[in-house]
């Protein structure tokens, strides 16, 4: 499975990296990195975090869903308040923070 993980914080995302090191794993930084790698590449699934810098992770998810084959989008906040905007943006699954590696793997 491929797989993009976009969040802003570099531990974050090596962290990730490290949970799914079983699947070809991508990292984006920003937003719009993200846009980038998907359109030059196809991913089954995208791991975003809503709260990112210029461009949040709702709008993304958005983006993300507009296209014609758009991947699954699991969507990772601490704030459990926005797990309804999430799934209105398109958000296949929503992850709580702190999750564990099970619940990573669950969702996948």
């Amino acid at each position: 499975m491929k797989l993009l993980v976009v969040d802003d914080d570099v531990h974050i995302r090596r962290i990730l990296s490290l949970y799914l090191r079983d699947h070809d794993v991508a990292e984006a930084a920003t937003a719009e990195e993200a846009l980038e790698r998907i359109a030059a590449e196809a991913f089954d699934v995208v791991i975003v975090d809503l709260i990112l810098p210029q461009f949040g992770g709702i709008r993304l998810c958005r983006k993300i869903k507009e296209g014609a084959t758009a991947p699954r989008v699991i969507v990772m906040s601490g704030d459990e308040q926005l797990r309804d905007d999430a799934r209105q943006a398109g958000a296949d699954a929503f992850l709580a923070k702190p999750f564990s590696r099970d619940e990573l793997s669950a969702l996948l």
